[in-house]
């Protein structure tokens, strides 16, 4: 699978490694889709990275994204930031929320799906919930992160 992308700040291609209502881990190993473990609980959206990204640990961006129905584990899809979850615990991390809708705004979210995603995303990760941020916070993490990335593969 080719994963040579152009990321842009408001449009995103993330891979898909969990569909939405899945336990099942998948990763990109030499080209293969991998299925590397399973979770405790469905996911409550479709979780990926984006290729061609560094956050501050130097690993691929996080993102979850929201859609109608489960995107397939492997699949790169196009989305749009939407909003930031800011996990703390020993570290912090950033989950970029993603749109493949018409939503452009995580303030568009009922509360109750954003709720669902911190609660599970505190389980997953072992951390706490420090902020919901809006789309505008979300381009400007994609932005560092492409930049990271470049920086660090010149």
């Amino acid at each position: 699978m080719n994963l040579d992308v152009t990321q842009k700040v408001d449009e995103v291609f993330v891979f898909i490694q969990i569909s939405m209502g899945s336990k099942s881990f998948y990763i990109h190993e030499d080209g293969n889709l991998v299925m590397s473990q399973t979770v405790n609980a469905p996911f409550p959206g479709n979780y990926g990275f984006l290729p061609k990204t560094h956050h501050d640990d130097a690993a691929p961006l996080d993102a979850i994204v929201i859609s109608e129905e489960p995107l397939s584990p492997g699949s790169l899809v196009k989305a749009r930031p939407i909003g930031v979850i800011r996990l703390k615990g020993q570290i912090t991390d950033d989950i970029l929320i993603a749109s493949v809708g018409n939503i452009k705004d995580i303030s568009e979210l009922p509360m109750k799906k954003i709720n669902e995603i911190t609660k599970y995303l505190e389980s997953f990760k072992n951390l706490k919930t420090l902020k919901v941020l809006d789309c505008d916070y979300a381009k400007k993490i994609v932005e560092h992160a492409i930049k990271r990335y470049k920086k660090e593969n010149e």
